[in-house]
């Protein structure tokens, strides 16, 4: 008997904690707590409905960022964006920036990745017909989209993004900059 009464105070605590209607409805029935208390956790739940609001916009934007961080990394992605698939890599560093062209910011992160092993020949000919070389054996790859600009296969149109990336002829690591402006 006395576990129903710790799960029914638990469920009574949770719906408290997101909504205040149903903790008073439910404790109306069960009769746990005294009528001062319920009066006391009835004025306190706006102020619960506010810090939930709140912690759902931080959330977000917290979200956005770290979407940001992991999204355009993933080999996935860096393939559909540049059209050439990559040997297997990983993150060996990451670095927050702020950079201004104009009057605009830019918040940047700029990834250091390194493959596996050395890539092949094979690799640095299909980059010959898809990156841009301006020096011999130094390859990059740039492409904004947002604002009016179409987004590459599989990203999204509604965020503003820069993405760029620097490979080099015979080095394991390369670089990954993504921005928002």
């Amino acid at each position: 008997m006395r576990r129903h009464v710790l799960i029914k105070a638990i469920a009574l605590f949770l719906s408290w904690f997101t909504l205040s209607p149903l903790m008073l409805i439910l404790d109306g029935r069960w009769k746990l707590l005294p009528k001062w208390l319920r009066i006391v956790l009835f004025v306190l739940s706006p102020m619960m409905l506010i810090i939930m609001a709140v912690a759902a916009f931080w959330g977000y934007d917290y979200y956005s960022e770290r979407y940001m961080q992991h999204h355009f990394v993933r080999r996935r992605v860096v393939e559909n964006i540049t059209g050439v698939r990559l040997p297997r890599y990983k993150v060996i560093d990451r670095e927050e920036e702020w950079v201004c062209f104009g009057r605009s910011p830019e918040h940047t992160y700029l990834f250091t990745l390194e493959f596996n092993k050395v890539p092949d020949y094979e690799f640095y000919k299909k980059l010959d017909e898809h990156f841009d070389c301006f020096e011999p054996g130094e390859y990059s790859f740039s492409v904004i989209w947002g604002n009016g600009l179409e987004a590459p296969k599989g990203e999204s149109n509604e965020d503003d993004i820069s993405f760029s990336i620097d490979i080099e002829r015979g080095l394991k690591t390369f670089q990954i900059r993504v921005g928002r402006w």
